[in-house]
């Protein structure tokens, strides 16, 4: 029983250290606005660039964000680039996950899966989350990742436990959601869609620190 309360009250010493230290203003990183990013890159060339309607920004909450669809000569289909920085996080201005978005915004998550962007290097497959996704018949394969201090975070439930630690270690709260989505034609080929989003992706990586800082 005295254990069990001692383990308590250190959890809430704790709790209360995190949100005294979280509650200080964080320090921001020199960074590079995501406008800047690539337009042509491994072959593939941006096809389009939009801007986030206001009603949805002002949901999004992001400080940066960079929205393209890239195509490629011999690509079935083109693919979409999404990248949402915040400088920092916190209670109603944090990231949205796309497990909850999705639904909100008309589609049927119909699996969920992770899936390596590196199968062949087991020492770094950089593992991320891979979402069939249905919407008025159209099908779509979405992936996506956070990104924080140079680590690449499948799980939001990891991405939370290193937002507290980063902030408790270096006082950074920032980070970033990337994505990607691509079309799932019908009687088109999923495997080569799949393989060029993944293709892509593969592509960004080592360009995403210039612009979310590690």
């Amino acid at each position: 029983m005295k254990r069990n309360m001692v383990l308590v009250a250190i959890v809430l010493v704790l709790s209360f250290g995190a949100r005294m230290w979280v509650s200080a203003a964080p320090p921001v990183p020199s960074r590079e606005s995501l406008d800047g990013f690539p337009k042509e890159l491994a072959g593939w060339k941006m096809q389009a660039e939009e801007k986030i309607q206001d009603n949805i920004a002002g949901v999004l909450k992001a400080d940066d964000y960079v929205l393209r669809s890239y195509t490629k000569p011999g690509a079935p289909v083109p693919v979409d680039l999404f990248v949402a920085y915040y400088k920092t996080q916190k209670a109603g201005e944090s990231m949205h996950s796309p497990k909850n978005c999705l639904p909100g915004w008309g589609w049927q998550i119909l699996e969920m899966d992770r899936v390596p962007l590196n199968p062949s290097d087991p020492q770094n497959p950089a593992i991320v989350n891979r979402y069939l996704v249905e919407k008025d018949g159209e099908r779509s394969l979405v992936f996506y990742w956070y990104q924080a201090n140079g680590r690449m975070i499948a799980s939001e439930y990891w991405g939370k436990v290193y937002l507290v630690w980063d902030a408790l270690r270096t006082g950074r709260r920032d980070g970033a959601i990337v994505r990607f989505v691509v079309p799932l034609p019908k009687g088109g080929d999923d495997a080569r869609a799949n393989d060029a989003a993944l293709e892509l992706a593969r592509a960004s990586v080592p360009l995403l620190p210039k612009y979310l800082p590690e």
